[in-house]
């Protein structure tokens, strides 16, 4: 019986990925927190976790394109150094999804639309989270200004004041399947008839559907409801 030797890709992504199995247990962390705190009504605390949810949202993101991209004998170390020479993260997973679709080799009429759709959806649930981001990283917690920390942003303070745990979970969900699609992309092969890619995007993109439609229906109000019909469990191991 032969022994399977990880490569050294195979080494580095695995690595890497302690990264992101550590901010996802920060995300149920983070996320239990708040719903105990929106149980007991206490808006101050749920405000204050839910910046720390937005700041995980977004930290998690860029660690899973990294994670991404060193898929082993998915991009090669050109490719990669395209993606990350980008320093605007948004950027980076548009570059990574057009060099995913290269990959594609039956490039035929779909595929700029299909590019168009994922660039859509990273547009929706990356760019202005990014700039929410950027306005909590940098301390305006409450109170947000213009880049030139002069004057009050009050288009930015809308923004931030109207985020919540239901949005930011939808965003998690989202960017989920957006990154099967790329991985479907990346693992498809001419031999295999690029099976990979047809059912990565198709599937995942109906659940992305399902998910907005499903959400859509969703209110804090619902989910505070449902927390206060739950029995409260507590945690009895010692601290």
């Amino acid at each position: 019986m032969m022994t399977h030797i990880p490569t050294s890709e195979q080494i580095f992504q695995s690595n890497f990925s302690s990264n992101v199995r550590m901010l996802n247990s920060a995300k149920i962390k983070i996320n239990r927190e708040i719903n105990r705190f929106l149980r007991k009504g206490d808006e101050s605390s749920v405000q204050i976790y839910t910046n720390l949810y937005l700041l995980i949202y977004s930290s998690w993101a860029e660690a899973s394109l990294v994670k991404l991209v060193h898929t082993p004998s998915g991009f090669s170390l050109d490719e990669k150094k395209e993606i990350f020479k980008d320093r605007d993260v948004l950027n980076r997973w548009k570059k990574c999804v057009n060099i995913a679709f290269s990959k594609y080799r039956k490039q035929g009429s779909e595929i700029p639309n299909k590019k168009k759709k994922i660039h859509k959806m990273l547009d929706d649930y990356l760019k202005s989270q990014g700039n929410i981001r950027n306005k909590i990283a940098h301390g305006q917690w409450s109170y947000t200004l213009h880049k030139n920390n002069i004057t009050y942003d009050g288009n930015a303070q809308a923004l931030v004041d109207c985020i919540d745990v239901m949005q930011i979970e939808t965003w998690f969900e989202i960017l989920k399947q957006i990154i099967d699609i790329v991985l479907g992309l990346v693992d498809s092969r001419e031999h295999n008839d690029h099976y990979a890619h047809y059912h990565f995007y198709f599937d995942k993109l109906t659940k992305v559907q399902s998910i907005i439609e499903e959400r859509r229906k969703w209110t804090l109000e619902d989910k505070v409801n449902r927390l206060k019909l739950k029995p409260i469990t507590f945690n009895n191991n010692p601290s």
